[in-house]
């Protein structure tokens, strides 16, 4: 099929009212062949618990794939358009029971209502996830299994039909229908309905649009009257918020809320609202901006209009809009006043963008996209715009240097979904259990619980209502239980009746769960959340729909009769908070949560105003406060005009109590300075001050908060004030991250849980160590999930870690995971941790470290038996910092060159190497050299560059750079000050920076090195050298340090300082000092065979030495049948040593040699073969 057939194939099925023939033509061209059916389903054949949903389905037929992989077709009509919008779950699992009774596991089905006669259907890909899961009892127990029961599925669905447009199925169906010389593998098909190829487009565009509005206001009157760079800001927000107003107002025509003729219901509006609109305004030669948007958003949607007959009737448009209130539409600036220039072709023209698309206008680019009202869940994903969708557009909004600055990036929202879910359930956990080891419950939970097995029964022991893994299983599989239960609990009531006698369903909740439903309940209804860097407010949302889900889970069992929309608007006016120091971000943020609220309103006799938000997502810089004990009068009175304000919805009324409470808050905001020593623009407690009243705290922290070092704001008075709120996590080569750790801890109440996704390198970094003592001195870590080098955000190199803690002291171990090689982009995390075993939480002060099981007793057996290398008497330093490399280091013919000038050069000319001329064991010279004009050091005097002219004419050349670099010395000749510089004269050890295995070298020679590498000096350096480059110390590396992508290893001083060393033994030094001799000699004349050999050796001596035990118990020892080995000495011609070297190979590698056999089967030593194991990861 060309490419306009295929076209208009996707047009003619896609804009029109389901139609099976034609839908069946189209499978067959998408196919291009499957084994056609005829079954019908109808009455008794459709599941019990699905009858209330489904009217009948058809079996059309069914498609192999080149590789064998099977899918089913299937047509299923529901019973009402409703039930095609909202019955999502049920949908899908009814999908999941008929793939299993057809022995599949994957199909394509088309969902269409009974009642619209198809105007509006779904084209859904639809595939069973397997889940795995940990058997907790029997023999088995612990063992990895599939889960055969309740299978979650995911659903990827097109929305299609009269009322949409086929724009997207179209770019991405597109290439199947072209594909007639080869059959589709199910994988194609299954990408085909990918979102993020819709996100990545809709972002693209929309980035467009902002940037075109931005460059076209940034020269309007009323952004003039501001400096720069904030008449940048204020632009670059109007701009923001207009979109985000025009995008909401999508999704509320597609709800059929605008344009509702006067007496109709609402739903009934156009889908094309917002296009008829314009057309109306541009054929009576009017101003879009002016004449229609403006009167909408602050007229319309923004002002109740009280005493009329019919509320939501608006005169000007002659149709219904809903008063909406909430503060998205009240205008930031006098719009009846003030003229702002939007010609109308910014909303609508005939260019044509990059991909061929007719048409750049605003309009013209939402037009193209489907919106659906539902939010994205990670079993259920629409191929539209959606609002979870907006949150990454608007954190990719922010361009490559702000988001750099400010440290935003967008988390992925199976790491949400994830953080949300465990937030949730440790909170139920603590509120619901107490365990001996914890403190008594509060006040609040003592009101909530009560006695008996509450508060009275606590002070015994420990009281569990329900168990952990029964909370886990509410909150992980609550929302696919609804649907089964509602038909248990009816087939029960049926039984009861004597209606019928058995049922096949049975309740699916766990018994303490449905006996504890109602605390439960009321837990989940009380909860305070706050994310202290909201951003595009992705964890409250996502918690939201945790929430939600989880009470709707628990409604048949705690008697709460309330809908989606009732428990979403109580979570959103009572459990959720948020700031953030970003405008856009809150206006964002607050969008997010309006939009998901709607999405579940299903009254259309009455629409409900929009919540309040303006005191509950809040702009303000979190970290920066009042004094942890101030405490002042206003913040009960802010709290009783805010009860006063949240539910108002009269203009005039809001307006005067806003001016209250802001006016009780500057006054305290204003007196900081000079009350405290600096400014705050935003205090927990004087904006949430419910919160302290209640609780002292929130019960759950959350958010992805901004990765930023704090040297960057080095001098501003940003730094200044973070240092004076007296953080223990301070610490100026530190990140911000740090602070919000601690700042997090501090709002949270006695027993709250903090979650929190940020950088990993406070694991084990040096400035992390006060950050790691605050966690190990405040906190309970209950998990700490370690990403390692996999990227989790996309748009930057992060290397990024999921820690969530307690704000208690406890006796526990904490569950921790490495999964640098497990992570999969888009993957439920909770599977990922299912197939990963946890490791060893080997937590302290020198760092996080997270091992296999099996090597925390080998790190411990080896910090046993060693001491540290900074205990050792040794020196550890930098290369040589020339600050301008090109004009200090030379190649040998420059070398020359400036010798055969003036002899005297040579005096300050040294051969030098750079990181990748250090090998393991060996130097491997480049011929370069550097120009050392020192500084001076001890009682040496600097070089005066006067007394070389050919090395000063030399470098004259370089003056003007040389001057500007700040590494430099008394002249810009002059090398930076170097205490250590007679060092490079002695043994030593050498080693660079960055590198995937060990790569120490031992040099006797005066030689320098780059500042990309480190000197060792001291005693015993053989010793030291054999043992570093060790597999043992190859194995504890890792579980020190942190690598860089590639697993490739930093190698830093304060790592390599803690390795600890074997004290010296001279009965194993007579043999290893000379073997390290042998194995550098032999590498140098390049003897493959005997370096390798040799450094076997080593290794297993190295193996002997600490672990001394099992090498013996194996009868695996070396040392006894070495031997004598003749030392490598200076006073030996080259020949006598590489004959000294053979002759301790050819005895050594005997194979009847029991050295080599005992090399050779080291493996059978549980430990080596564990560190060997390790080693291959």
């Amino acid at each position: 099929m060309d490419k306009r057939q295929a076209q208009q194939s996707i047009s003619e099925l896609f804009t029109q009212p389901f139609d099976r023939g034609r839908y069946q033509h189209f499978l067959n061209n998408l196919l291009n062949r499957y084994e056609p059916r005829n079954g019908h389903y109808t009455g008794n054949y459709i599941p019990d618990a699905y009858k209330q949903h489904i009217k009948q389905y058809w079996r059309i037929g069914k498609y192999q794939d080149p590789e064998g992989d099977e899918l089913d077709l299937l047509v299923v009509q529901v019973k009402s358009l409703s039930k095609l919008e909202r019955a999502r779950s049920a949908l899908r699992n009814f999908a999941v029971t008929r793939l299993k009774q057809f022995e599949k596991e994957v199909s394509l089905i088309a969902f269409y209502s009974e009642d619209d006669q198809g105007a509006d259907w779904r084209f859904s890909f639809v595939k069973i996830e397997h889940e795995a899961y940990k058997d907790g009892k029997g023999k088995g127990k612990g063992k990895v299994k599939l889960r055969q029961e309740l299978t979650p599925a995911k659903r990827y669905s097109y929305l299609v039909g009269v009322h949409e447009n086929s724009h997207t199925a179209s770019k991405q169906l597109l290439p199947l229908l072209e594909m007639d010389y080869a059959d589709p593998r199910i994988e194609e098909i299954e990408a085909a309905f990918s979102i993020e190829k819709v996100t990545d487009e809709f972002f693209e565009q929309y980035k467009a649009l902002f940037q075109n509005l931005a460059e076209h206001l940034k020269n309007q009157p009323l952004f003039n009257k501001a400096d720069d760079e904030e008449r940048a800001q204020q632009v670059s927000r109007f701009a923001k918020k207009l979109l985000g107003q025009i995008v909401f107002l999508y999704f509320l025509q597609k709800k059929g809320w605008l344009g509702v003729a006067k007496g109709e219901k609402w739903g009934t509006g156009s889908k094309r609202f917002m296009r008829e609109r314009f057309e109306q305004v541009s054929e009576q030669n009017g101003d879009y901006y002016h004449d229609f948007l403006q009167y909408l958003f602050y007229e319309a949607l923004a002002d109740e209009r009280k005493g009329q007959n019919d509320p939501g009737y608006y005169a000007r448009f002659n149709c219904r809009v809903p008063f909406l209130n909430g503060g998205l539409f009240e205008p930031d600036y006098e719009w009846q006043k003030e003229h702002i220039d939007l010609p109308n072709t910014f909303f609508h023209n005939t260019e044509k963008n990059k991909n061929g698309d007719v048409g750049t206008g605003i309009l013209d680019v939402f037009g193209r996209y489907n919106f659906t009202i539902k939010e994205d869940e990670p079993l259920e994903k629409e191929v539209a715009v959606d609002p979870e969708m907006l949150g990454k557009v608007f954190e990719n909004m922010l361009e490559v240097t702000e988001r750099k600055s400010k440290g935003a990036f967008y988390t992925p929202r199976e790491i949400v979904h994830y953080m949300c879910q465990e937030s949730l359930i440790h909170y139920l956990d603590n509120r619901l259990n107490h365990y001996a080891s914890t403190p008594e419950l509060s006040e609040p939970q003592a009101d909530i619980f009560g006695s008996p097995g509450g508060q009275q029964s606590l002070g015994d022991g420990e009281d569990i209502r329900v168990l952990k893994d029964d909370l886990e299983t509410l909150i992980r599989k609550g929302h696919l239980f609804i649907e089964n239960d509602e038909a248990a609990l009816r087939a029960l009531e049926r039984i009861e009746k004597g209606k019928q006698k058995t049922t096949k369903h049975k309740i699916e909740l766990p018994d303490s769960v449905k006996e504890n439903a109602k605390a439960i309940d009321e837990a989940l209804a009380d909860i305070k959340v706050c994310d202290p860097a909201i951003g595009s407010g992705a964890f409250p949302v996502g918690l939201l729909h945790e929430i939600v889900n989880a009470r709707l889970a628990l409604a048949p069992h705690s008697g709460n009769s309330q809908s989606a929309y009732e428990l979403k608007r109580h979570a959103i006016s009572e459990s959720l908070y948020g700031v953030d120091i970003d405008a856009s971000a809150i206006d964002i943020a607050r969008l997010r949560l309006w939009l998901s609220l709607i999405v579940d309103e299903e009254d259309y006799d009455t629409i409900e105003a929009l919540p309040n938000l303006d005191y509950k997502i809040v702009q303000g810089d979190s970290l920066v406060g009042f004094p942890e004990n101030w405490k002042s009068p206003a913040f009960d009175k802010i709290e009783r005009l805010q009860k006063l304000y949240f539910p108002e919805t009269d203009h005039d009324k809001k307006a005067v109590l806003k001016q209250q409470i802001d006016a009780e808050i500057r006054q305290r905001l204003d007196g900081s300075q000079q009350t405290f020593g600096w400014q705050v623009n935003f205090d927990f407690r004087l904006f949430f001050p419910d919160i302290w009243h209640q609780k002292d705290g929130f019960d759950v922290v959350i958010g992805n908060p901004p990765y930023v070092q704090i040297q960057k704001f080095s001098g501003q008075q940003i730094q200044k004030e973070w240092e004076e709120q007296n953080y223990e996590t301070f610490a100026k080569t530190g990140d911000v991250y740090c602070l919000f750790y601690e700042k997090g801890h501090r709002i949270l109440c006695n027993q709250g849980i903090l979650t929190f996704i940020t950088s990993n390198k406070w694991m084990r970094a040096g400035y992390g160590r006060k950050l790691r003592q605050f966690f190990l001195n405040q906190t309970s870590i209950d998990q700490l999930l370690d990403f390692g080098d996999s990227q989790i955000f996309s748009e930057a190199t992060t290397y990024t870690n999921v820690l969530l803690f307690e704000k208690t002291k406890k006796e526990h171990t904490p569950k921790a995971w490495d999964l640098s090689s497990a992570y999969r982009e888009a993957a439920s995390l909770v599977r990922m941790l299912d197939e990963n075993p946890s490791g060893a939480a080997l937590f302290n002060e020198e760092g996080f470290v997270i091992a296999p099981a099996e090597m925390a007793a080998i790190k411990k057996q080896i910090e046993k038996v060693g001491t540290p290398l900074k205990d050792w008497d040794i020196a550890i330093n930098y290369g040589i910092k020339t600050g301008f490399n090109e004009a200090f280091t030379i190649d040998g013919k420059k070398k020359d060159e400036l010798i055969a000038q003036d002899p005297k050069s040579a005096e300050i000319i040294n051969p030098i190497l750079r990181g990748r001329d250090i090998k393991r064991y060996r130097i491997d010279f480049a011929d370069l050299w550097l120009i050392n004009t020192h500084n001076g050091y001890g009682k040496t005097p600097p070089i005066d560059v006067t007394n070389y002219p050919t090395i000063k004419t030399y470098l004259d050349q370089f003056l003007p750079k040389l001057t500007k670099r700040k590494d430099k010395g008394v002249t810009p000749y002059n090398l930076r000050n170097c205490a250590y510089l007679e060092k490079f004269e002695k043994e030593k050890i050498f080693w660079l920076e960055m590198s995937p295995i060990p790569n120490f070298a031992f040099s006797a020679e005066e030689v320098f090195i780059l500042n990309t590498s480190y000197i060792l000096t001291g005693e015993k350096l053989k010793w030291v050298l054999a043992i570093l480059n060790s597999s043992v110390l190859d194995c504890y590396f890792p579980l020190i340090s942190t690598d860089v992508r590639g697993k490739t290893r930093r190698y830093f001083k304060q790592y390599v300082e803690l390795l600890p060393i074997l004290p010296y033994e001279s009965s194993y030094a007579d043999f290893l000092e000379p073997l390290v001799d042998y194995s550098r000699i032999a590498k140098e004349t390049e003897q493959k065979l005997q370096s390798a050999y040799f450094e076997q050796l080593i290794d297993g001596l190295v193996y002997e030495l600490y672990f001394p035990d099992e090498i013996k118990a194996a009868n695996k020892e070396i040392l006894p049948h070495l031997g004598e080995l003749t030392p490598i000495t200076d006073h030996m011609a080259e020949e006598e040593k590489l004959a000294t070297i053979q002759r301790g190979f050819d005895r050594l590698y005997d194979p009847r040699h029991p050295v080599r056999n005992n090399l050779e089967t080291l493996d059978s030593v549980e430990v080596v073969r564990t560190i060997r194991e390790a080693l291959k990861r």
